[in-house]
């Protein structure tokens, strides 16, 4: 018998590298698989390559195993005279046999399996950028996909990745820069794909070639990038803090004299830097200085790019041993230490191998605290942000005490902060900690902040509470120094020890609470996706992470000691988390916003505006202000005040060690009721049991007349059968056909049939009493479905031109599909036993459709404004369950409103039961229009307070408001933000009650209960359901012809465009966004595959072109569009540089372009791009919450079709490239191959941006009487008269619910 695969593995995971170490000097690191989940079935093995670069390798062990002995067995046809099939042996057997001389020459790819990946971490960022040379580290991120002197060619890399069904990314952060790709797993023979995108991977850290002509080029990209993030407040906040960190409380470096070295007059902290870069810091300035920047770049990668300041993973379905073998070829060659000689640098000294920031501490001069910097947002919003400077918490790792503070200060249940706040109406949410960005934890420093979301009260209190001079327990910043003396005073009253003794520090249970969730939370999580599995442990493997080499893994999601380090606790809250290291950033609209009219010039100047100590000054009257300072990059606007002494004196009192008095209404959290106490996995039923063998592929001999014939099958179920003594023993073999039989299996108690880890590919068996023989080929992995691989080329599926096509999985039986087990009053509810991830955790999705929620924005708005107050009602309940692991949400559609209850089984149920009850309070209200009991005093208007503001804020972004625009055109039955904004605001609580009580009345349900859940939890979450929705009310479903309308209109079809052409919401929106989008008609397969085929092969392109070409933009994109049931495919470019008329005859330019390139593409490339569209919808599902998303896509959409992927490649494998051009030239060509215009159905978005030059040609002259929504409002109104065809109702048929499993239990 063959050893288990990973046993063998994991056994040879020191002999065997130990001994290959000795002949290529790769040192062995500590043994990871220990540490890794419960659910982790892959392998991992910490090496460090002789040129000092350190590297996890891990092992996708079925992903290796599908490969391991693919196309081993070679099957006659012919009668087998040296083997007696009739033989009585029922015996298993497994194949010893290791030899791979019979292995096949076919071409086999992967079915499904999730893809390779690899990330590098460089230990440098944004914190290293030289002074005079700001985002210098996010430039040369950008520059090393530029092509390498192995691999040249600005898009090489992209193309290949992108051909093959892979993609790529990198970031910057503070200390570190990470490159990260994926790519689908290679066959067993062929072109080996994952090595040759590590050797160009490689490539990047040994000869990139840093062009300068491509440099010109990219740093348009890098000005761009930062356009389109200029507007977001959350960057703006983060970079005046940055601004005004300054060592003498001016700005440190903006505007300061570089000496001829580009080094400051004064010292600075890194975290005064500028870390996006844009043209003006990466070229004007420097420049401007006599600065040779390419130079300095390649100085920079030469200085910082070197094998020890780097940390690599890469992930396969190959041994361990082969992955080593391929890093070393190809990574050896990285230099070991800095290419350019550094006079700090000493290679022998592990401190100095890596690029380090130790001499730096805290970033905040004193100056700069016991102040308050009120800033000016660009969306209409309140934050208070209080931040406390910390030394770095990466030592403190193994009980991770900020993070503990963290969730006494942020928690949301009673008692908390966030409660006494919302109590008196003055905030909305908060957050507490150090973040997780380089620039909340560094190793030079960690910031403390902790944030609220105000409601324009809250602000309002903090002014008013300051302009009188005194202060009270009303104070906002007060309750937070309140909170933080009632934790000082427990941490000093301690308590007793398991030795009796009597020690400081706050209660354990708190700990011990968090140490069990994040363990339960670490040993069942979910695998996730490839990417993020190396993104994050190469990110952990960053030196100043501080994380051991042995604890990687799970080093940074649990928590280790028994008891919390009270040491350090106690330094933070007595020591840093005082007054006196306090900073207040106040972002508030009633400050102004940033694209108002200015009536202040801001300056440049710092200029105190002090608070009187007396109190008889306001701290802050904008009209008395004088003009504001402004951030020089991002342009924001603030004040600076330094607080009263009156006002640190308070907050010292109020963090005085003491209980706070009870009107304030703070506590310490209550004990968590949400804790799951149940874990295990409930019992499949015996008719559709769990076996080893089931979802195999295998291969059965069977006589046919003298001739013993091998047929390829797939094991798709097993059942017990009883029996008058035992249960028979039967496996569903589903053949080629797709004709299914039951056999009889023979001996099913034998070991390699009753633990699933020791079946491999070649065990053997009989079936039918020994009457057939079997052998399995393949077997799958966790998550996946049957597979089909058969190890021979006739089997599996080979397409022209010798590429592979993936296997297409058989039909799952009805029972691994949901299936509908309540249909009556209006109510569904559909069940899904899982059975792959084999977690004990659930997902319930609920859908409520309401009568007249189209009819009127109002109806809309009060829907949406219902949700939240549903969610602010269950925030303190709902959060004590997400600290379990038991999330919740409830969000409104234009139909409607869905909730989702999703985590640990448990008590989900109970958790569901609490929201519905919530949900259900509205309906049936008395005609006095009172609200229920479940919403509180005050929390009507600051729920509508919050989505008025919302409504505000929609469409800021350039980007978002164009999608928001054809949607608008698209679907008439969704209504605008601003038509949203005015319905609401003059609403009152009786109107708000009366439309909800129309709404609410008649409903139509539909819902999923997919998991960890048996039958009878299905009806008993369909019980929960019925009697919400009954109790004391008469529920009344909505007929089928009264259910809410999803009409898409009908595009004109013409030579033209159809333009949509609007101005940006926000005036100082420097970027104009274009989106050409070209509609197909009504869903059917062929179109479906059709334009998911065309969007995949010029996703590539498109983007190659316009962005790194022709540099129209930093973000560029196109993909397949399905809107209620109709097809489409868009083509999006946002751009601070040109018209947005010339975009879209440049995206028109494309679209002709590579009409040709089209016709000319070979049979190999087209059938390449074919296969890898194939292995990508056939990629399994990383987690239960994403089959239960595709599973509920399906029926909120009314399709049913559970299996539609399987149609969609079986439709793949017919499409030629011939009907490819076909469907290309019908539907997006701009001219006909007779050279006349073509017509299309095509219609052009345009949201124009107010930046310089052409960029904002064609925007609309501002009218002064309506503002953009307003005047979009008007444009979409115009349009829907202008084309009043509608596809109509879209229905899927009769068959399509048919084909869902639909018989009731």
């Amino acid at each position: 018998m063959a050893p288990n695969i990973n046993s063998r593995t994991k056994s040879g995971h020191n002999n065997l590298t130990a001994n290959t170490a000795a002949n290529n000097g790769v040192i062995l690191g500590p043994d990871l698989n220990p540490t890794k989940s419960l659910m982790d079935k892959k392998l991992y093995r910490h090496i460090t390559l002789p040129n000092g670069l350190k590297c996890v390798l891990i092992c996708d062990t079925v992903a290796m195993r599908q490969r391991k002995l693919e196309g081993q067995y070679e099957f006659d046809s012919e009668s087998d005279d040296s083997d007696d099939e009739s033989s009585d042996s029922t015996e298993m057997k497994m194949d010893n046999d290791d030899d791979d001389s019979e292995t096949r020459d076919d071409k086999s790819e992967n079915n499904g399996l999730r893809k390779a990946a690899t990330a590098l971490s460089v230990n440098v960022g944004s914190y290293h950028d030289p002074p005079h040379l700001q985002g210098l580290s996010h430039f040369l991120e950008h520059m090393l996909f530029l092509g390498t002197e192995t691999f040249p060619g600005d898009n090489v890399y992209d193309a290949f990745l992108s051909q093959n069904g892979g993609n790529d990314n990198a970031y910057t952060d503070m200390e570190c820069t990470l490159y990260h790709y994926c790519i689908p797993q290679d066959g067993s023979d062929g072109e080996k794909n994952v090595w040759k995108a590590l050797e160009m991977f490689a490539s990047f850290f040994t000869c990139p070639l840093l062009g300068g002509e491509q440099a010109e080029r990219e740093l348009k990209a890098v000005e761009s990038e930062f356009e389109l993030n200029k507007g977001d407040d959350d960057n703006r906040l983060s970079q005046v803090m940055s601004y005004t960190c300054g060592m003498d409380g001016n700005a440190p470096i903006m505007g300061k004299v570089y000496s001829e070295k580009g080094e400051a007059e004064k010292p600075f902290h890194p975290f005064a830097k500028f870390a996006w870069g844009n043209e003006t810091s990466l070229k004007t300035e420097p420049e401007s200085k006599g600065v040779d920047v390419m130079k300095e770049l390649r100085d920079y990668y030469h200085t910082h790019y070197y094998a020890k300041n780097m940390r690599l993973v890469v992930m396969a379905g190959y041994e361990l041993d082969e992955i080593q073998n391929r890093v070393l070829r190809y990574f050896s060659s990285v230099p070991s230490d800095p290419r350019l000689p550094s006079p700090t640098y000493d290679s022998k000294s592990e401190k100095n191998c890596i690029t380090n920031l130790q001499p730096y501490k805290l970033p905040f001069h004193p100056s700069s605290l016991n102040k308050v910097y009120r800033i000016v947002p660009v969306k209409d919003r309140h934050t208070l942000t209080l931040t406390w400077q910390i030394p770095s918490m990466c030592p403190y790792w193994r009980t991770k005490p900020a993070d503990y503070l963290g969730h006494l200060l942020g928690h949301e249940a009673s008692g908390s902060i966030l409660s006494s706040l919302k109590h008196r109406g003055w905030a909305m949410g908060c957050s507490a900690g150090t973040g997780e960005d380089g620039q909340g934890d560094a190793s030079t420093h960690a910031l403390f902040m902790f944030q609220v979301s105000l409601s324009k009260a809250g602000v309002e209190c903090w002014e008013e509470v300051v302009k009188v001079g005194m202060l009270s327990d009303s104070f906002v910043s007060w309750k937070v120094f309140a909170y933080i003396g009632m934790l000082r005073f427990h941490f000093q009253a301690g308590y007793i020890d398991e030795k009796g003794k009597k020690v400081e520090g706050l209660a354990p249970w708190i700990y011990h609470e968090l140490k069990s969730i994040a363990s339960l939370s670490y040993k069942y999580d979910d695998e996730g996706d490839v990417t993020d599995i190396v993104e994050e442990i190469a990110e952990s493997m960053c030196p100043w992470y501080n994380l051991p080499d042995e604890r990687l893994l799970d080093g940074e999601s649990l928590l280790f000691d028994d008891v919390v380090e009270n040491s350090v606790v106690k330094d933070l809250l007595f020591n840093y988390m005082t007054p006196d290291n306090t900073r207040v950033d106040l972002m508030s609209s009633l400050f102004g916003r940033d694209g108002d009219d200015e009536t202040n010039k801001p300056t440049d100047e710092y200029d105190d505006i002090s608070a009187q100590d007396n109190g008889d000054r306001p701290a802050f009257d904008k009209e008395n202000a004088g003009p504001p300072m402004i951030e020089p990059r991002f342009g924001t606007k603030f004040w600076v005040a330094t607080l009263s002494t009156d006002t640190l004196r308070h907050w010292s009192h109020a963090a005085t060690p003491q209980l706070p008095s009870p009107e304030l209404l703070l506590d310490l959290p209550p004990q968590n009721p949400f804790i799951p106490t149940r874990l295990d996995l409930k019992p499949l039923p015996e008719d559709d049991a769990s076996h080893p063998l089931l979802n195999c592929s295998v291969k059965v001999c069977i006589t046919v007349g003298k001739k013993k014939s091998w047929f390829p099958a797939a094991v798709t179920q097993y059942k017990i059968q009883k029996d008058n003594s035992s249960g028979i023993h039967r496996l569903l073999l589903s053949y080629e056909d797709e004709d299914a039989k039951w056999h009889i299996l023979d001996s099913p108690n034998d070991k390699p049939l009753t633990d699933d880890a020791l079946l491999e590919p070649g065990c053997e068996g009989t079936l039918d009493k020994g009457k057939i023989k079997f052998r399995v080929i393949a077997v799958p992995r966790q998550g996946e479905g049957a597979v089909l691989r058969y190890g021979d080329a006739d089997h599996d599926d080979d397409v022209d031109d010798g590429v592979a096509f993936p296997p297409i999985p058989p039909p799952a039986p009805v029972s691994r599909l949901p299936r509908l087990i309540h249909d009556k009053h209006c109510l569904k509810v559909w069940h899904l036993q899982d059975r792959k991830f084999k977690r004990p955790v659930a997902d319930l999705r609920i859908r409520v459709e309401c009568e007249g929620v189209g009819d009127s924005a109002l109806n809309q708005a009060c829907l949406e404004l219902f949700c939240r107050l549903c969610a602010d009602a269950l925030v303190e309940t709902c959060y004590l369950a997400s600290t379990s692991e038991l999330g919740s949400s409830i969000s409104a559609s234009d139909t409607g409103f869905s909730i989702r209850v999703y985590g640990f089984d448990c008590k989900l149920l109970t958790l569901a039961k609490v929201v519905l009850d919530v949900v259900t309070s509205f309906r049936g209200r008395h005609s006095d229009g009172s609200l229920p009991a479940t919403v509180k005093d005050g929390r009507f208007d600051a729920c509508l307070e919050t989505l008025l503001r919302s409504y505000r804020n929609s469409g800021m972004k350039s980007s978002a408001f164009v999608t928001s625009l054809r949607l608008l055109c698209l679907r008439p039955s969704i209504r605008s933000p601003t038509s949203k904004l005015k319905a609401l605001e003059s609403i009152d609580v009786s109107t708000f009650s009366s439309v909800m009580k129309k709404m609410l009345n008649r409903m139509s349900i539909e819902a999923l209960y997919h998991g960890n859940a048996l039958h009878k939890d299905a009806e008993e979450a369909a019980r929960i359901i019925n009697d919400s929705i009954t109790r004391n009310y008469k529920h009344e479903g909505i007929p089928k012809r009264n259910l809410p309308t999803k009409l898409v209109v009908n595009a004109p079809q013409a030579v033209d465009y159809c333009d949509i052409v609007t101005s940006s919401q926000d005036p100082k929106d420097p970027n104009t966004a274009v989106e050409v989008y070209f509609q197909i008609g009504k869903d059917n397969l062929l179109d479906r595959c059709l334009v998911d085929l065309i969007a995949h092969i010029l996703d590539e392109p498109f983007y190659a072109e316009l962005r790194t070409k022709q540099q129209l933009g930093y973000s560029v994109s196109c993909g397949a569009r399905w809107t209620y049931g109709v097809i489409g495919i868009s083509f999006k470019v946002v751009t601070s540089v040109k018209s947005s008329m010339e975009v879209r005859e440049r995206i028109d330019n494309f679209l002709e372009q590579y009409r040709l390139e089209l016709m000319t593409m070979s049979n190999e490339t087209y059938m390449e791009h074919l296969v890898g569209l194939a292995k990508n919808k056939l990629e399994m599902f990383d987690s239960l919450e994403d089959e239960c998303d595709n599973h509920w896509s399906e029926i909120i959409e009314g399709r049913y079709d559970f299996e539609c992927h399987r149609e969609e490649v079986n439709c793949l494998r017919s499409i030629t490239k011939e009907r490819l051009i076909e469907a290309y030239n019908s539907w997006l060509a701009p001219v006909c191959d007779k050279g006349l215009r073509n017509k299309r159905r095509g219609m052009a978005f345009h949201v124009i941006g107010s930046g310089d030059g052409d960029v904002s040609n064609g925007r609309p002259l501002k009218d002064s009487l309506k503002p953009v929504g307003e005047q979009v409002d008007d444009l979409v109104a115009h349009f829907h008269a202008d084309t009043k065809d509608t596809w109509g109702r879209i229905a899927f048929g009769a068959s399509s619910l048919q084909r869902a499993n639909t018989d009731l239990y």
